[in-house]
């Protein structure tokens, strides 16, 4: 069975491009849109105000929103307002908050409890209870919604790199997507996290719709494509310096020459520094090059427990993002079925 597709989109395009992103995506055949919750940029829930706008079929929502720079209760009310703009579209995507808090003053406090907390509280003021509770990261006293939610329950998505919230994605959400995991024995470890979730919770084997989120640069020219990724998973890891711990756990190694620039505080490298994370380690967590290279790779390492991709599109100079989107629905995906339907006669 073919992965479900979605796509992420960062603030970074101005509102009549998120616009046309969006149509062009539910064109092409995706199932979710994501907008990203990212401090300092376009603001999240008007940008996906224009994509429910410019949509009326692909399920949409933030991917991902915090429990730290906005209440879960607040959360809840905006998730349920605009499931009602969507007509019944929405979904909620849920994260730790990434490495950008450092500007706003906010400590990532318990993490894992942080989202176990959000659900619990995002989850019980969908259905319609007053709640009052003094949790270890967040409190909410008699909160109860003014309005009714057109729905009671939401599907909830985590998004994470880190093996402990895929272990709470099995026991409490509905979907997870790990985070720039391509090689194969790291995404098993991953698996067996949600899996031991899934136990712990006494849940079905099917209960979590598992996934991964994948960057991709889809250009005829490779090797600009994979300097893109290159620069792109170079300047990511730096940024996440000193917490490199899902690195070590899955196995990545980059060179000494690479940490002592990351460990001095640099974290916008210029492009012969990003050259020092090396490519082979990039193609772990992201895939460059022409449309069938990018196939070829996919269909090498996708775990058949993989029940949808999103996709993160990069560009190389000059290139229209819409083409990324439109490539990898249209022309990936397609090849990379067809080359997992001969891998598995081949098996047979």
């Amino acid at each position: 069975m073919q992965p479900a597709l979605g796509l992420l989109v960062y603030a970074e395009h101005p509102l009549k491009k998120i616009a046309e992103i969006t149509r062009v995506a539910e064109d092409s055949g995706y199932r979710y849109l994501w907008y990203a919750d990212v401090r300092l940029a376009r603001e999240i829930w008007l940008g996906l105000s224009v994509m429910a706008a410019h949509s009326s079929r692909i399920l949409v929502g933030p991917g991902v929103t915090d429990p730290y720079t906005r209440h879960p209760a607040v959360t809840a009310a905006a998730i349920a307002t605009f499931d009602e703009l969507t007509g019944g579209r929405a979904v909620l995507g849920l994260g730790v908050g990434g490495n950008s808090m450092k500007e706003l003053g906010i400590e990532q406090k318990l993490p894992v409890a942080a989202l176990r907390e959000t659900v619990e509280i995002v989850r019980a003021l969908l259905s319609g209870k007053r709640i009052t509770r003094a949790g270890k990261v967040i409190t909410i006293n008699d909160g109860q919604l003014t309005f009714t939610p057109m729905r009671s329950t939401m599907p909830i998505y985590f998004a994470t790199h880190g093996m402990q919230v895929a272990n709470l994605a099995g026991q409490i959400a509905d979907g997870v997507q790990v985070a720039n995991t391509l090689a194969p024995a790291a995404f098993d470890k991953y698996l067996a996290q949600i899996d031991g979730g899934i136990a712990k919770a006494g849940r079905t084997p099917d209960a979590v719709d598992i996934g991964i989120k994948l960057e991709a640069c889809i250009s005829d020219d490779d090797e600009a494509a994979l300097r893109v990724m290159q620069k792109r998973i170079a300047t990511r890891v730096a940024k996440q310096y000193p917490h490199w711990g899902y690195m070590e756990e899955t196995g990545v190694k980059v060179p000494q020459a690479y940490v002592d620039i990351v460990a001095s505080g640099r974290t916008k490298l210029t492009d012969e520094e990003a050259k020092l994370f090396p490519i082979e380690v990039v193609e772990t967590m992201a895939v460059g090059g022409n449309w069938e290279r990018v196939a070829a790779r996919l269909a090498a390492v996708l775990s058949p427990r993989v029940t949808h991709i999103t996709l993160q599109p990069q560009v190389v100079p000059g290139q229209d993002v819409n083409d990324v989107v439109t490539a990898f629905a249209r022309k990936v995906m397609s090849r990379v079925g067809s080359l997992r339907a001969e891998a598995a006669k081949l098996r047979a």
